[in-house]
C-alpha cells in the first residue's frame, strides 16, 4: 500500500476485569503493531496523532492513528528486504527498519531509514522526502531529536562490516554454539552522526570503537547513549563530541543501568546486579543539575522497563517474569523504603523474547492515558490504560 492509504478506526474502549479501570485496544489488525521506541515520543505534542509501526501487509511500515477518530494513515512504503533491529528483535523482517524512527514533533515530520536512506514524512501533507545518503552504511541504533527539534542525533556503522558481524553471530546461534554478547560488540565500531534539519547538513559527531544502542538528547546540546563498553550504562557527551561523562557508573553492589528516560526531573531508570546468585534491581532519578542520585530498592521482580513520564511526576515499570507473569507496575512512593508500595496496573499476556512483545509503557500529553503493547491473539497491539487517578 502507498504513503497516504487509510485504514478505518479499529479501537474499542472496555474495562480492565482486572482494575476497573477504562481500557483503549487501539490497534486490532491481524499483524504486530508496535509504537516507536518508548524512549522518544510517540504521540505529537498536541495529543492529536500516534506514531506507530505495523506489518500489516506483510512490511514493517510507519502509521499514524488520528487520537480524534482512530483512522489510520500510512506514512511510510519501504521495501528494505532484511530492516529488523536484529540485536534486540528479529533479524528477518521487511519494510523500513523497525524501532529505529524518530518523531519530530516540532517539524510535525516522523524520520525513518529504508535501504541506504534517511526519509522524512509530513505528519499532515504526507510529503515524503529523502533526508540523507547512507551509502555503504547502515542504522544500527535507536535515533532521537532534539527538543528544540533542530538537530537529529542517529548511529550508523559500516554495512558490509556490520552483516558479517551478523552471520557470525547467526551461525553460531544456530549451531548452538558458545557466544558472548560483549565482546561481540566491543569489536563493532561504529559513529553517532547528527543532522541540522533547518539545512540538512550532516557531521559526525563521534567514532566510537564499540557498538552502542540508543542515542537520544538530555536537552538541545547534548547527548545520552547507551551503552558504555562491556557491560550496560549510560554515558553523555555534547553534540560536537566533548565533554564525555559515564553517568552512574557501576560499582560494588549498585548494578549496572539497562533502560532509563529523559524527563523533565532527570534521567529515571533501573539498575541490575546480583546478590547472592539472585538478580536484584534498583530504580532511581538521576539530577542532571548537579550529577547526584538517589536510589532505591525494587523487590519482587525480574527484568524491569522504566517507564516514561515526560514530566518525571510518576514511577511505573513493565516487569517480565517469564512463565511467571509479566506486568505493569506502579510505585508508590518509589524511594522511600519505608512507604514504598507496588501497586499491580494490569497483569498482561506472557511474552517471547522480542521488543515487539515488550509493554515499553509511556504517557501520553494529557497524562490521562498510560500506553503500552500487549500481546493479543498472538500478535503485539497498542493499548492505553486511564490512569487519570494517579498522575500528578
Amino acid at each position: 500500500m502507498p504513503i497516504g492509504s487509510t485504514f478505518p478506526a479499529e479501537w474499542y474502549t472496555t474495562t480492565d476485569p482486572q482494575t476497573g479501570r477504562s481500557l483503549r485496544r487501539l490497534t486490532s489488525a491481524p499483524a504486530f503493531s508496535y509504537p516507536l521506541y518508548y524512549f522518544v515520543d510517540s504521540i505529537t505534542p498536541d495529543n492529536r496523532y500516534l506514531i506507530f509501526h505495523s506489518e500489516r501487509g506483510g512490511w514493517v511500515q510507519l502509521y499514524r492513528l488520528d487520537l480524534e477518530s482512530g483512522e489510520i494513515t500510512q506514512l511510510s512504503d519501504g521495501r528494505t528486504v532484511d530492516s529488523g533491529w536484529a540485536i534486540w528483535c528479529e533479524q528477518r523482517v521487511r519494510g523500513v527498519y523497525a524501532h529505529l524512527a524518530a518523531l519530530n514533533g516540532v517539524g510535525r515530520e516522523v524520520w525513518y531509514f529504508q535501504d541506504e536512506e534517511l526519509r522524512a514524512t509530513h505528519l499532515e501533507t504526507l510529503e515524503n522526502r529523502r533526508v540523507y545518503d547512507l551509502a555503504g552504511r547502515v542504522p544500527i541504533g535507536q535515533s532521537g531529536f532534539s527538543p528544540d527539534g533542530r538537530h537529529y542525533a542517529f548511529i550508523h556503522a559500516d554495512r558490509a562490516q556490520f552483516a558479517q558481524a551478523l552471520a557470525e553471530r547467526e551461525a553460531l546461534q544456530v549451531m548452538r554454539q558458545p557466544f558472548d554478547f560483549q565482546p561481540w560488540r566491543n569489536a563493532l565500531p561504529c559513529t553517532v552522526g547528527l543532522i541540522d534539519t533547518a539545512t540538512g547538513i550532516y557531521r559526525d559527531v563521534k567514532e566510537i570503537p564499540f557498538h552502542v544502542h540508543h542515542v537520544f538528547f538530555l536537552d538541545n546540546q547534548r547527548l545520552l547513549l547507551n551503552h558504555v563498553q562491556g557491560e550496560n550504562g549510560m554515558w553523555s557527551m555534547r553534540i560536537d563530541g566533548s565533554d564525555e561523562r559515564v553517568l552512574r557508573p557501576r560499582s560494588e553492589g549498585n548494578g549496572a543501568i539497562c533502560h532509563n528516560v529523559i524527563t523533565e526531573r532527570g534521567i529515571f531508570y533501573e539498575a541490575n546486579g546480583d546478590v547472592d546468585g539472585q538478580r536484584e534491581v534498583w530504580i532511581g532519578r538521576y539530577d542532571l543539575a548537579d550529577d547526584s542520585f538517589v536510589e532505591a530498592r525494587l523487590p519482587g521482580v525480574g527484568y524491569v522497563h522504566t517507564g516514561r513520564d515526560p514530566a518525571g511526576l510518576a514511577n511505573f515499570f513493565e516487569n517480565q517474569m517469564g512463565s511467571e507473569g509479566h506486568q505493569l507496575l506502579w510505585v508508590h512512593n518509589a524511594f522511600d523504603p519505608k512507604k514504598q508500595r507496588v501497586e499491580v496496573l494490569r497483569a498482561l499476556t506472557p511474552i517471547v523474547r522480542g521488543q515487539r512483545y515488550h509493554a515499553h509503557p509511556f504517557l501520553g500529553p494529557e497524562r490521562r492515558w498510560l500506553y503500552f503493547v500487549e500481546v493479543l491473539d498472538g500478535f503485539s497491539q497498542i493499548c492505553s490504560l486511564d490512569v487519570a487517578d494517579l498522575t500528578l
